[in-house]
Parts: structure tokens; C-alpha cells; sequence
């Protein structure tokens, strides 16, 4: 379950890799293949490049669960959007201190810069 809900969360930061297909026309098996490649890269990043330890990678993990369940929750109760973008912004300042702190700051930058090169090359390719 675990794995699943983290893999929805890459779906928001990021597209799978895909040059035939736009991530719309792909089908449910396809898309998770694709999350599970995607999450394995990552998961490679942080671990060879980053050095990060098992248990950190876990603490990352339980981190983006309960940050993606709260969103949940703040999205269902919220009243309305400027409510919701409110407690959204102060979530991920919370998240971001935290992953920090799991992760140290240098390397949460790193981390980042590679997100957001990955996040820019599928824009690019029109898979985000």
C-alpha cells in the first residue's frame, strides 16, 4: 500500500519516461510499470549518489505517505481553495524542513535539482 501511495506521488512531481505515448493514452498496467521504473531510478539516486541509508529511505517514504494522506485530508474538509493552498503551502514548508532533516540540507538540494531536471526534460518531451 505503502508503495502504491509514494508511487502517486511521483506521478504528481514527474512523468514517466515515455516517448511513444503521452501518460493519458497509456493504460493502468503501463502507467504502474512505469511509476515502478521511475521510483526504482529514484530510489537508485538515493542510495548510490546520495548514500542515503535503508532506514532513511523509509523515513522518506512514511514522510510523502503521511504528507500525501493529510493533503487528502485538507482537500476533503478545506471550504474553500484559498483555504486549501494555505495549508497545502504550510505542509510542504513542514515537509521540506523534515526532509531535511532526514536527508541533511546538502543533499536535499541535490535531490531537488535532480527532481526538477527530470521534471523539465519530460515537460520537454510533452509527457508532463
Amino acid at each position: 500500500m505503502n508503495a502504491k501511495v509514494f508511487f502517486m506521488l511521483i506521478l504528481l512531481a514527474t512523468a514517466a519516461v515515455s516517448k511513444a505515448q503521452k501518460w493519458e493514452e497509456l493504460s493502468d498496467e503501463q502507467k504502474l510499470m512505469k511509476l515502478k521504473t521511475f521510483r526504482a531510478s529514484n530510489q537508485q539516486y538515493l542510495k548510490d549518489t546520495l548514500h542515503l541509508s535503508q532506514t532513511q529511505m523509509t523515513d522518506l517514504d512514511n514522510l510523502n505517505l503521511c504528507f500525501l494522506s493529510t493533503l487528502d485530508r485538507v482537500d476533503r474538509y478545506a471550504k474553500d481553495k484559498k483555504t486549501k493552498e494555505h495549508y497545502a503551502d504550510a505542509l510542504w514548508e513542514v515537509r521540506w524542513a523534515q526532509v531535511d532533516a532526514i536527508m541533511g540540507k546538502e543533499k536535499h538540494t541535490k535531490y531537488a535539482t535532480y527532481m526538477e531536471k527530470k521534471i523539465t526534460e519530460a515537460v520537454k518531451n510533452g509527457q508532463l
